[in-house]
């Protein structure tokens, strides 16, 4: 028989690593293997999913008030002209 203690343990380490690694998923920054881990993770444990769900709606709600901005022009030649002059160093 398992050791219900220790099966408590190991849950909360797997959702320690999991909800560790939401932000990431969020954004789409996990290599596949990765994403498929915190997707699997979040497919059985209900209360990470739930953290999951407050998290992903903070993040709407932050692009929401802060749509992305385009840089300007004189900044992006800069970054080009600082670009070429690393390179040809």
């Amino acid at each position: 028989m398992t050791d219900p203690a220790m099966s408590h343990a190991e849950d909360h380490d797997a959702c320690t690593e999991a909800l560790g690694h939401v932000q990431a998923f969020l954004h789409g920054e996990l290599t596949e293997c990765d994403a498929d881990l915190v997707r699997h993770h979040l497919d059985a444990c209900e209360k990470c999913l739930e953290n999951y769900d407050i998290e992903q709606t903070i993040a709407t709600l932050i692009k929401r008030c802060n749509p992305p901005q385009a840089a300007s022009t004189q900044l992006r030649m800069r970054i080009i002209s600082m670009s070429l002059t690393l390179h040809e160093r």
